[in-house]
């Protein structure tokens, strides 16, 4: 499903079309009537302090005709330097050919008090823009691009055209974002918005204070909005997805999420004509299974394993799914096609289920957006089993384990698709899973070579993420990739082998890895030392840059990591055992340890509270971080004054004796950032849409 659009300019990799296409979907006419001409001064130097990639935007322009489906955009930029030159001298105009065309207006770039015209439509190049590919999704649009010639530093290029057409999908219903601010400055912002007798225009603000001016004209209602100096913003690092600090104006003519409901409905047909090869697949599964829960559980396996992930998004197919049948033939489809397919499944197995259209950036921030049918990016399904509710993602691959087990991402708010829906529905935390580590040194001697085993059990999300690495990633690269991991903690480490255990009956997928580590003792003052971490959860620790921000910092969320460090001795060693808890903001945490003759063992328990810490919480936030990061090791030390050298026979040494052996320890007491060290798999999340 194709997310809302926004007025954006981006560059990608083009594959050309030809003249043809050129010819049919390009024009040029001059711009219509019913615009509004905006004066504009183009020698203002205002803001170009606050300007980079060297130009400034002087106008930008967007003027929207309801009545005859037309966007008229206009934009006017000034060329600060050579860098300017080479980052902003092509024009790119996408829009998709099954029902938009391009109509161009003007292209000029002005010198010198001089304007030279630029528009020579046989210059525009027609091309294919599927920047999406990577992804599994193919959209269809084209671009129109055209490479100026004779761009020089100080010249304005100025450039408009019309986008005639709207996606019929919708109906002819209208919704959009006017971004009132940016990364970069704009000296001249204008929007324009005619919308005919007989049609209400919903509008809010968010984080915006400026009201349209609103006229009359002959059987229509005409709503502006100007803003003039507009200085750029730039946002601070590592926010969660769903804060967007960048205020905007919200237009919409659907007057409640029940009407965007029921418009979806019709897009989802709850009783479509199963064909023989589906109604013969539901039927296998009806008799292999004889739970609800195991039917539920095979289907959604069906669809997400032998039912690829791609998506043939053109036209009308940007929302609307295909057809199940023909879905369940061709073996793919992206993630309406996919969730279509399971319902439909599911309904023919008297199982109630509904899709669910989800925003996988806004999340629980989409309950403040005003209604509309372009608010998504995503699409997955909810069933209910034995009066319980299960959300269900089908783009996800190899879920393994019972139903009640089965992970779905924190997507935390949704539209459930039916025609008698009033509202978004929160959607709880579900079967996150966790990453339980064991870290086992055997140190047969004080040679500095020891053995390292680490078994990692992965459940819920985490055990998804692994199943796929290894079924879509050769061993020796997820081998490598480990080893790098611990090569950062230690310089000469071999990776000695990798395997694991997939239990599908549970759900958990367990990881063995085995190193050889030579040269782990280093020397200090005549002293054997070596550096104990919990590896897994104090591996990277983040703050922010700066220590006061206006804006929340993002935390890794779902998390639950534990991790088990043994290490296995040659000698005793005498030392204090500790045992404390910790919380700030975010996250809890529990550090201890305990030991025997030869083991010392250090047990640590991480789990992320939340997804984010906000600027209140920040004072707390960084004096955790300090204890973190200035008491973040376990460090064993071995006296072998008197020793002859390397190899010294160890039974010179007394065991247990505090002269020739001591410990020093400083405890783990927590970290509000926690990220995954383990190989993730790509991220899919987006791309499911």
């Amino acid at each position: 499903m194709k997310p809302l659009l926004t007025l954006t300019l981006m560059f990608c990799f083009f594959v050309p079309v030809g003249l043809l296409a050129q010819t049919k979907y390009l024009g040029t006419s001059k711009a219509p009537q019913w615009i509004t001409l905006n004066p504009v001064d183009y020698n203002s130097t205002t803001l170009e302090s606050e300007a980079e990639d060297g130009c400034i935007d002087i106008a930008l322009e967007q003027q929207r005709n309801l009545a005859k489906q037309t966007v008229y955009v206009k934009r006017s930029m000034r060329i600060l330097s050579e860098t300017g030159v080479e980052n902003n001298s092509d024009i790119s105009i996408s829009f998709d050919p099954a029902y938009e065309k391009i109509i161009l207006h003007t292209v000029r770039i002005m010198r010198n008090n001089q304007t030279i015209d630029k528009l020579q439509i046989s210059k525009f190049k027609t091309v294919q823009q599927e920047e999406e590919l990577a992804r599994h999704l193919y959209n269809g649009s084209l671009t129109a691009f055209l490479a100026l010639e004779d761009v020089r530093k100080g010249d304005v290029i100025e450039y408009s055209y019309s986008r005639k057409g709207t996606n019929p999908i919708f109906a002819g219903k209208f919704a959009d974002v006017l971004s009132t601010r940016f990364r970069v400055p704009v000296l001249n912002l204008y929007y324009k918005v005619i919308v005919p007798a007989g049609r209400k225009l919903n509008i809010s603000n968010r984080l915006e204070t400026v009201k349209p001016i609103v006229s009359s004209e002959p059987q229509a209602t005409v709503y502006e909005w100007k803003l003039n100096n507009v200085g750029g913003m730039q946002a601070e690092e590592n926010t969660p997805s769903w804060y967007d600090p960048y205020p905007v104006v919200l237009l919409s003519e659907y007057s409640s999420w029940n009407e965007v409901s029921r418009w979806a409905n019709t897009l989802f047909p709850a009783t479509p004509a199963l064909g023989k090869p589906l109604e013969q697949k539901v039927a296998q599964i009806v008799a292999e299974n004889v739970t609800t829960e195991s039917r539920v559980l095979a289907a959604l396996q069906f669809v997400q394993d032998d039912i690829r992930y791609m998506g043939v998004e053109v036209g009308v197919n940007s929302h609307k799914p295909h057809d199940p049948n023909k879905i369940f033939t061709q073996r793919f489809g992206d993630c309406k096609d996919k969730s279509y397919l399971l319902v439909t499944m599911l309904n023919r197995m008297n199982v109630a289920a509904r899709p669910v259209l989800i925003n996988t950036t806004a999340k629980h921030s989409l309950k403040d957006w005003l209604p509309a049918a372009t608010a998504f990016d995503h699409v997955t399904v909810r069933a209910e089993v034995n009066g319980k509710a299960y959300w269900l993602d089908p783009t996800i691959s190899f879920q393994r384990g019972p139903l009640s087990a089965i992970s779905y991402p924190d997507y935390q708010c949704g539209l459930v698709v039916s025609d008698t829906t009033t509202a978004l529905s929160t959607i709880p935390l579900l079967a996150t899973g966790s990453i339980a580590t064991r870290e086992i040194f055997d140190v047969p001697d004080m040679s500095g070579t020891v053995k390292l085993t680490v078994i990692t059990t992965n459940t819920g999300t985490f055990a998804d993420d692994n199943r796929y690495n290894f079924n879509s990633t050769s061993n020796s690269t997820i081998k490598g990739n480990y080893k790098k991991f611990y090569a950062g903690f230690f310089e000469k480490i071999a990776a000695d082998s990798l395997s694991y255990k997939d239990d599908e009956k549970t759900g958990a997928f367990i990881t063995y890895e085995y190193y050889t580590i030579k040269n782990a003792w280093t020397n200090n003052k005549g002293s054997k030392e070596w550096m104990f971490s919990p590896y897994i959860i104090s591996s990277i620790l983040k703050k922010p840059t700066e220590k006061q921000r206006s804006m929340p910092y993002k935390l890794q969320y779902p998390a639950r990591y534990t991790e088990d460090v043994e290490i296995n001795l040659p000698e005793a060693w005498n030392f204090t055992d500790f045992n404390r808890d910790i919380a700030c903001a975010g996250f809890t945490m529990h550090a201890e340890s305990s030991h025997s003759r030869k083991q010392v063992v250090l047990n640590y328990d991480y789990t992320a509270v939340k997804d984010h810490v906000t600027p209140e919480e920040l004072k707390l936030y960084f004096e955790q971080y300090a204890v973190a990061t200035e008491h973040t090791s376990f460090n064993i030390s071995y006296d072998d004054t008197g020793a002859t050298g390397p190899g010294v026979d160890l039974a010179q040494f007394t065991t247990g004796s505090t002269n020739a052996v001591f410990v020093q320890l400083y405890l783990l007491l927590g970290a509000c950032v926690l990220v995954t060290i383990l190989l993730k798999r790509r991220n899919k999340q987006n791309a499911r849409s």
